[in-house]
């Protein structure tokens, strides 16, 4: 297998960033949905850490992703797409990065604006990028939350398409990420 894209595939470095942002991603939605559920406690102070932590992390990666992407053309687009469904695709993909990176800093605004320290999994204190304000952190609360509403129903939409075209269309758009 090829570290870079094909014309015809994506390489292993895509393939590892996609699956890998994947994980992290459903990790984040479960972690996020069981902590707003919990009563204050240290379980959910822990939580909070493994939330920041994970979603700097994801910032660091989907931005390692869309350099790499950059670098390295998407395959050519299957053959099984209309155009519509390519252009689709490609605006799915393009928002896909914009919320990924969008998601983390307006939580990374959160903390900055609450005042909280934020320490990566407890190796090194990653500065605020604002100072304290409750204004500030409510907006960025409600656009954290909005932001996480339509990153839920593209991710939908997008393995709904990808399960599509594997089960239904039985096409290679699936195969060319596994």
């Amino acid at each position: 297998m090829r570290w870079g894209n094909s014309a015809t595939h994506w390489g292993l470095v895509s393939r590892l960033l996609h699956w890998f942002t994947a994980i992290a991603v459903f990790f984040m939605f479960a972690v996020g949905i069981t902590m707003i559920n919990m009563r204050l406690s240290p379980m959910k102070l822990e939580m909070f850490i493994v939330h920041k932590s994970t979603g700097m992390l994801i910032l660091v990666v989907v931005l390692l992703r869309i350099l790499w992407r950059l670098m390295n053309p998407a395959p050519r687009p299957s053959r099984h797409l209309s155009q519509f469904q390519r252009r689709v695709a490609g605006t799915g993909q393009w928002l896909m990065y914009c919320l990924l990176v969008a998601i983390p800093v307006s939580g990374w605004v959160i903390n900055s604006a609450a005042s909280f320290p934020l320490r990566w999994f407890g190796l090194f204190e990653i500065p605020p990028i604002t100072g304290p304000s409750i204004e500030i952190e409510d907006m960025a609360k409600t656009t954290h939350l909005v932001l996480i509403c339509c990153l839920a129903a593209i991710v939908l939409i997008h393995i709904g398409a990808a399960l599509h075209h594997h089960w239904i269309k039985r096409n290679d758009i699936l195969k060319r990420m596994l």
